[in-house]
């Protein structure tokens, strides 16, 4: 269970071991440590006690701290060992085919499962929709092309392979963006995908982008657990204000998580009461926090192993870990086809 903490004036401490929510001075919620996995703070306002803290690292417990737009801009998380040995096969890899290899299969993930949304809607509307399934299926083949072409792809040098997995990744997307309009309901309209920065005002980008930040997170405390520096990357380059290795494995999770959820909110949910001036609302941000971790908890079957998706993305840290330390022969990205 995740705690999500949404609303200002909100006080979370600590009485007698459990946890404790209040509310202008009203206890609304307690529970014990031992059923929270995360606690989530979404809203500024809100006061965390310092028995808090030290409770959520006693017990293991992450907390996260969302900026506007969905990203983390803080997170505590438990002190752990240092994990020299995989933090120097890391930047070793960066210099060797490992990391040529890896931003291949980042890359090669999230082009497979952009196909995968693409295809299995295509093939929903072939009875109902021909003249949708037939674009839906034409760019489908078109971005397995692409996914091809990044599998095949053969060089020495990440530095110099890097700009072409990425052209072909963008390809990819640009194909994958052109028909996700007809995976919409009818009424909401897709101007095209905008990122934070392009400041979108369309229900849809304004979801991805918070969904997107919510799911970084999730990415960075995996890979941080496992014992990885989060701003060394491959299929990404590194930057001091992006953590490119979670950039990185978040790419194979954004279709199967983030694209499933908005899809499923946009049917399902009136965007007007959901939006405000170009922003989510406060209700808003609590519909897509809960939507995103019920997603995490659906189970889903990867490698003969049936696990809640957020469960995966441990795993496939530890996956990664395994190969740049030489204990598995290549790394499978996370896809559903």
């Amino acid at each position: 269970m995740r705690l999500v903490v949404n609303k200002p004036g909100l006080f979370v401490g600590v009485k007698s071991g459990m946890i404790v929510v209040r509310e202008g001075g009203k206890k609304i919620a307690e529970v014990a440590p031992s059923q929270i996995t995360r606690v989530v703070v979404t809203t500024r306002g809100a006061t965390l006690s310092t028995a808090l803290l030290r409770l959520l690292a006693r017990h293991r417990i992450p907390l996260i701290v969302l900026s506007g737009t969905g990203f983390p801009s803080a997170k505590m998380l438990p002190v752990r060992g240092g994990a020299i040995k995989l933090k120097r096969s890391q930047y070793e890899a960066q210099r060797r085919e490992k990391g040529l290899h890896l931003a291949k299969r980042f890359a090669w993930g999230k082009v497979v499962n952009q196909k995968a949304i693409v295809y299995h809607a295509g093939r929903a509307r072939l009875k109902t929709k021909k003249s949708s399934a037939k674009r839906l299926l034409e760019a489908a083949a078109a971005i397995s092309g692409i996914a091809e072409k990044i599998r095949l792809y053969e060089g020495e040098d990440l530095e110099d392979c890097r700009m072409d997995i990425m052209r072909l990744e963008a390809e990819a997307a640009e194909i994958y963006w052109s028909v996700f309009q007809e995976l919409l309901p009818e009424g909401v309209e897709f101007p095209g995908r905008k990122k934070r920065f392009d400041r979108p005002g369309d229900p849809t980008n304004i979801l991805l982008n918070y969904g997107y930040g919510l799911l970084a997170s999730e990415v960075l405390i995996a890979l941080e657990y496992v014992g990885f520096e989060p701003y060394v990357g491959f299929l990404h380059k590194d930057s001091p204000r992006r953590p490119a290795l979670a950039m990185d494995l978040m790419e194979e999770f954004r279709q199967p998580i983030v694209d499933r959820v908005v899809l499923r909110l946009l049917r399902t949910t009136d965007v007007d009461r959901i939006l405000e001036n170009g922003r989510l609302t406060r209700d808003g941000r609590l519909e897509l926090v809960r939507a995103f971790y019920r997603r995490l908890d659906e189970t889903y079957t990867f490698k003969r192993r049936s696990l809640p998706l957020g469960d995966h993305i441990l795993l496939q840290a530890r996956r990664m870990a395994l190969y740049l330390l030489d204990r598995a022969p290549g790394y499978d990205p996370f896809t559903m086809r």
